[in-house]
């Protein structure tokens, strides 16, 4: 290679990260809405086959898969967030007076005497290594730092409101000519990877079928513990049943704890507000249905369709949560079977 040709590679290379770089300086304000778009798009897209095929308009296919994702998915979603905040903004006074009651938990324990022995023996076991923990403090400060974040989100929602019907009104968009366009914008990504046929088919084909199976997965086991959670409440007589069974459906997406982490403490609410009955019906119900349920579906709905560790991928959600807020939850997988798929192809070039 001559010197000029050099010269010129650099250069060549040079503005075009350059001109990419510009390029996601004018994205960078839509990213979310575009990357939110692309996964709807490739959950929905088998879906969107079908209309084409049946209707054999691809105007008029995008126009009917755009809302089916809007009647299913956006609406039902923004809706949703707008009850779950007005109401937890509605109950922050009484939350807050509830949260101030923790304190007294040492004395509600003691007038139950098995779980007052059982409670003893486990603040003596702590003690007994050095540890001095106030667990009602603990409880205290870890239910105030859980409710401000869902308030400082709710507030998020309502000042930025504009914004949000900017953003449907985007994605909307974006999902139409995404179902319109979606097989003419993958044959041009597909044509610019310096890699084989077979490798390229490898890299998509695996990473289609991941894709949908982690992030179905998690949808699925996700409303199935906000349903299950909402019939144990609704018997068990929790105020605001429905409120908790989507707290629930939300924490389910965690990797770490999930849905537990809310119907745990709506079972140890119940338990001294109700009784021990309805506090060992509602603890049954979560261990045997609401969290059970996951070892159910995701086996069924990924089967082999990626083989990630599943505390890697516990690391990866919160990392992307972290990084990419609540998309982040469904960006790690993806990020993780992409990289597991290059890797496998990186092993069959390099070193096989």
């Amino acid at each position: 290679m001559s010197r000029n040709e050099i010269v010129e590679n650099i250069f060549f290379f040079l503005l075009l990260s350059f001109s990419l770089f510009l390029g996601y300086l004018l994205f960078a304000p839509f990213l979310k809405v575009i990357i939110a778009s692309i996964i709807l798009t490739v959950i929905f897209y088998p879906l969107h086959n079908f209309f084409l095929k049946k209707i054999k308009r691809p105007v008029l296919a995008s126009l009917l898969s755009t809302f089916i994702v809007m009647f299913f998915v956006i609406f039902p979603s923004i809706f949703l967030i707008v009850f779950f905040t007005q109401k937890l903004i509605e109950i922050y006074p009484s939350l807050i007076d509830s949260i101030s009651k923790l304190e007294s938990i040492d004395q509600s324990i003691k007038n139950i005497p098995f779980i007052d022995t059982v409670y003893q023996k486990i603040k003596q076991t702590i003690e007994s290594y050095g540890i001095n923990i106030d667990i009602a403090q603990t409880i205290k400060a870890v239910s105030m730092f859980i409710l401000n974040f869902f308030i400082e989100k709710g507030k998020t929602v309502f000042i930025n409101f504009t914004l949000l019907v900017l953003g449907i009104f985007f994605m909307v968009i974006t999902l139409f000519f995404l179902f319109k366009d979606g097989t003419a914008l993958y044959k041009r990504i597909y044509t610019l990877i310096p890699l084989r046929d077979s490798e390229k088919n490898f890299l998509f084909a695996k990473s289609y079928r991941a894709i949908q199976g982690v992030v179905l997965g998690m949808v699925f086991t996700a409303i199935a513990q906000g349903i299950l959670a909402l019939i144990g409440y609704s018997i068990a007589q929790v105020e605001m049943a429905l409120f908790w069974a989507f707290l629930t459906f939300i924490f389910a997406f965690l990797p770490v704890g999930g849905a537990a982490l809310v119907w745990i403490p709506v079972a140890i609410y119940v338990f001294f507000d109700k009784g021990i009955g309805w506090g060992i019906f509602l603890t049954l119900w979560g261990t045997l249905l609401i969290s059970t349920i996951d070892n159910i579906i995701k086996p069924i709905v990924i089967g082999d369709r990626t083989n990630i560790h599943p505390m890697v991928l516990a690391f990866a959600i919160l990392g992307g949560l972290n990084l990419f807020g609540f998309l982040g939850l469904f960006l790690a997988p993806i990020i993780l079977v992409l990289i597991d798929n290059m890797l496998n192809i990186f092993k069959t070039k390099y070193i096989s």
